[in-house]
């Protein structure tokens, strides 16, 4: 008989065997990783001014998490034995997924500036690389900002899983429809909310980003390295943060394309 948990081994089952999975994530990890040593360490060295990325950088590293995010999609549709039907407009597919995934990244941006201003708020130090790179230290600051880590936490979670569960559904309704791809994914994705046992994997799921969500938020905000310099530390916790998300990005959208599309995997 098959459990609530059936999906997630074989969410396993299909990265052993396409560990290609794994690969546009951690180049993804590897280029924000190098991103953020250069930005810190000009933040470190500037003597206390501000320092900004030029908008057609910005920009460019929007677009390779887009089209990142893009093929993992295709990948991960494939590997797990979905039939390829070819698209006749995969331009508009681009164009509509695309409008999905920027919609998810301003609800993370304002996410992540709420969860800026909460960790700044308990930092003594005003200059820029203090209050960007600030890490919470003392038992009474951990037991304060856990009000203010619930709601990030929650929230940047069902952000994540909304967004994701949109996508996926996008992916396989666009190779049955012509048109209204983003009302008609949006529509079957409710609709598959109405079934108890969607509902039960999602919540599954739901609980296990949790936990990531919670590493996520403490590796964010709060101190847990040794290392006494500040620049060494931040950089520190935010490599171990980029590869744990790394990794279990993969997974995730394999669960989420085996719940809304349950089949069984052959070996």
């Amino acid at each position: 008989m098959t459990t609530d948990t059936t999906f997630l081994k074989q969410s396993l089952l299909v990265l052993s065997k396409n560990p290609i999975l794994f690969l546009l994530p951690l180049g993804g990890a590897l280029l924000s990783i190098l991103i953020e040593i250069i930005f810190t360490r000009e933040l470190y060295y500037s003597g206390g001014s501000k320092v900004f990325f030029p908008d057609n950088i910005l920009f460019d590293l929007f677009f390779a998490a887009f089209t990142i995010t893009y093929f993992q999609l295709k990948l991960t549709k494939k590997s797990i034995s979905l039939s390829e039907l070819r698209n006749k407009d995969p331009d508009l597919e681009v164009l509509e997924l695309y409008v999905i995934f920027s919609i998810y990244s301003l609800v993370i941006v304002y996410i992540g500036g709420y969860e800026g201003q909460v960790r700044e708020s308990f930092s003594i130090e005003s200059n820029p690389f203090s209050l960007y790179a600030f890490k919470i230290a003392t038992y009474h600051d951990i037991v304060t900002i856990i009000p203010a880590g619930i709601v990030i936490i929650l929230s940047s979670t069902l952000a994540s899983l909304f967004f994701s569960a949109w996508m996926v559904r996008y992916v396989v309704v666009k190779d049955k429809v012509k048109l209204y791809g983003l009302v008609e994914s949006f529509r079957r994705l409710a609709f598959d909310s109405t079934s108890k046992d969607t509902r039960k994997k999602m919540l599954l799921l739901f609980f296990v980003s949790l936990v990531i969500s919670i590493l996520d938020f403490i590796l964010s905000n709060i101190e847990v390295s040794h290392i006494s310099d500040t620049l060494g530390s931040y950089l520190y916790q935010f490599v171990i943060l980029s590869i744990v998300d790394s990794l279990y990005a993969p997974f995730s959208l394999v669960c989420l394309f085996l719940i809304i599309l349950p089949i069984k995997h052959t070996s």
